[in-house]
């Protein structure tokens, strides 16, 4: 996408607040560096010191040649790069780059879903992680999938059987695929996290 030094134009709003109403103006920048919010991601501090704060995945320190200072720019909340803005509540091993558990639901991008993540993590930050940092990452289908990955890889693989009928033994009657040791109980689809 960006690389450190690369000289970029991003249409960009005057405020990056949820539920801002703002203008946007074109910007012209000069990248430092770029900070994937997947594998180096939010932690609690930083959410909680601007919880209302617009963001996405990646996070640019970028010189703003017009009003000549530096800056950080969420590419999520430029015109060219708008995304919804979710975030999540994730587990990471220490030192890890990709989440080892999603922990949360889904936080949209209101003031409301805001305040209702800063609380949940101010709870999260009070309980044993069993040696896991909390950290909050933008929702995006590839954290979901990578965690979707992980889980089916740990499952067994499922068993077809073929029963006859005792009416009719010549025909063979399928059963549909089951996985080693689902009662009636279990649940159809495991969640991926």
């Amino acid at each position: 996408m960006f690389e450190p030094n690369d000289e970029v134009e991003l249409t960009y709003p005057e405020s990056t607040l949820v539920e801002a109403k703002t203008t946007f103006r074109r910007r012209r920048l000069q990248i430092r560096e770029i900070r994937d919010l997947i594998a180096d991601p939010i932690t609690p501090e930083e959410y909680l010191r601007r919880p209302l704060t617009q963001r996405s995945r990646y996070l640019l320190t970028a010189y703003d040649k017009d009003s000549k200072s530096w800056r950080q720019f969420y590419v999520g909340s430029s015109k060219e790069f708008l995304t919804d803005g979710r975030l999540r509540i994730a587990l990471y091993e220490k030192g890890g780059t990709s989440p080892k558990k999603i922990v949360s639901r889904s936080f949209e991008a209101t003031r409301r879903d805001r305040i209702a993540l800063a609380r949940a993590v101010k709870e999260m930050q009070q309980t044993d992680l069993a040696g896991l940092e909390l950290r909050i990452v933008p929702d995006e289908s590839r954290v979901l999938k990578q965690q979707a990955d992980k889980a089916v890889a740990s499952r067994p693989a499922p068993v077809k059987e073929t029963y006859s009928r005792k009416d009719s033994p010549t025909r063979p009657v399928k059963a549909p695929a089951m996985t080693r040791g689902m009662t009636a109980s279990s649940p159809l689809v495991a969640p991926p996290f």
